[in-house]
């Protein structure tokens, strides 16, 4: 998965756990920090410009990529499926102040904490 649609699914991932929409990531692994801006029907990776709309469980994105499915199994797990890129993924959101992503085989993951939230 791309490293802008990760983010997309954190975001998503910790407004779905915690009922806030994070106003900045911190990537654990590369140490970058992300901006996120609210929208009006979802919020915009800043970074890549990428603009989410969110309709039920789907992440739709406007240049044609996705959509990304986002469900939670548990108070804190979730799976998901990217559509465009066909990768399933899942990962943990408790709510707190980071989210774990993993990919298909679960042998790679992708950290983030939430830097600044409460949008």
């Amino acid at each position: 998965m791309q490293p802008d649609l990760r983010r997309v699914v954190v975001v998503e991932a910790h407004r779905r756990s915690s009922g806030r929409l994070p106003s900045r990531l911190h990537s654990l692994g590369t140490g970058e920090t992300f901006d996120i801006a609210a929208s009006t029907d979802g919020f915009v990776d800043v970074a890549s410009g990428t603009a989410v709309r969110v309709n039920g469980t789907q992440l739709v994105l406007p240049d044609g990529r996705g959509p990304i499915e986002l469900t939670f199994s548990s108070d804190v797990a979730f799976d998901g499926y990217d559509h465009g890129g066909r990768e399933p993924f899942s990962g943990r959101a408790g709510g707190g102040a980071s989210v774990t992503l993993y990919d298909r085989e679960r042998n790679d993951y992708f950290q983030y904490a939430i830097a600044g939230d409460g949008i």
